[in-house]
């Protein structure tokens, strides 16, 4: 399993979003629509070239937002009207995601406007693209939610699956909303469950068949042994005793660097938590710039592989950050070790759980 590329990740923020806007029926272009058209599809790959350090990735990032709203601005004037709807909800898209990654409610404010006048003249096709962009600007906006803002995303998704039955990305949806519900398994379960039915997709077939196995590891203890990247032997078994943090992170991803970063911060309190984090970085050099910047405390384990890696797809890995907490058994805990960490730690120092001896 692969997450989204990293200029994508950085843009949209959730997967949801990756499917390609509605697209019009062919029709004749002057050349000058046509080349137009060609940059606004060009600029869709992202940023090209080598990546940048992590702290001009959003710089960089802003920077090709711009590029798309010029580019699809220039076309607009071109006035091409078999491609009005396709243009304008693209544009929807930018305006958007620039609100998100500069704070500026006035470009949230323009999309919103835009995608209302949108609606007003949509055919029905057109109305499921705009409600799913509903749903997944609120994704993007909320990546914390609270449990009542959760069930209100479950509640969104399970009404576009029942207004738009046939829509193909009904059940990568409902993929993506179970990932909120990690440390509420019954519910994630459920949610699994129902996409699984709908699915055709041998790709996100597989997907819900690691999230349905990691789901079924709760409960019981894991078992994984490796030598680490400084020559040590890291053995979840010889950890028991303690508490134990398990994390999957990816230097191309910077959402997992700031996962683990706000992990650390959290365990600063908690010395006796035992910290294992496996990168799922191909090269070297990425890993051992991971390692320096957010390493320090955790032992760290690395082959090479990937997503490929035995550490990962042992327990269907799929996706970065995962975060992982095993009790003093060394049992797995938690599907979410990032959110309320620090309750979650006190949860199991109050139950008071001794090691098995």
């Amino acid at each position: 399993m692969r997450t989204p590329p990293l200029w994508f990740g950085l843009l949209s923020g959730t997967a949801v979003s990756c499917f390609a806007a509605p697209q019009a029926p062919i029709v004749k272009e002057s050349p000058e629509q046509e080349a137009a058209w060609r940059e606004v599809l060009r600029l869709d790959a992202g940023p090209q070239g080598a990546m940048e350090a992590s702290t001009r990735m959003s710089e960089r990032y802003a920077s090709h937002l711009l590029e798309q709203e010029a580019a699809l601005r220039r076309f607009l004037l071109l006035a091409p009207k078999a491609r009005s709807f396709e243009a304008n909800f693209r544009l929807v898209r930018v305006l958007a995601l620039r609100s998100e990654m500069e704070g500026n409610a006035t470009l949230q404010d323009q999309a919103d406007a835009l995608l209302e006048r949108l609606e007003q003249q949509a055919l029905p096709p057109e109305q499921a693209h705009i409600a799913f962009e509903r749903i997944s600007q609120w994704m993007r906006r909320n990546r914390l939610p609270s449990r009542e803002q959760r069930l209100d995303l479950l509640a969104a998704a399970r009404e576009f699956r029942d207004r738009f039955p046939a829509d193909p990305r009904v059940p990568r949806l409902l993929v993506e909303v179970a990932t909120q519900f990690d440390r509420d398994p019954e519910r994630k379960l459920a949610i699994l469950e129902d996409a699984q039915k709908l699915t055709r997709d041998a790709t996100l077939r597989r997907r819900i068949e690691d999230d349905l196995r990691k789901l079924g590891l709760l409960g019981k203890p894991l078992q994984l042994k490796f030598t680490g990247v400084d020559g040590r032997v890291v053995s979840l078994e010889q950890m028991r005793g303690k508490p134990v943090v398990l994390l999957y992170v990816s230097g191309n991803a910077q959402t997992s660097l700031l996962g683990w970063k706000n992990v650390s911060e959290t365990l600063q309190s908690w010395p006796e938590v035992q910290r294992v984090c496996v990168s799922m970085d191909e090269d070297r050099v990425s890993m051992e710039r991971i390692r320096k910047d957010y390493g320090e405390g955790w032992l760290l384990g690395w082959d090479g592989m990937g997503w490929n890696s035995p550490l990962a797809r042992r327990w269907g890995i799929n996706a970065v950050p995962t975060s992982w907490l095993l009790d003093a058994q060394g049992r797995l805990v938690s599907l979410n070790a990032r959110e309320d960490l620090e309750g979650q730690l006190q949860a199991l120092k109050g139950a008071g759980i001794k090691p098995e001896k």
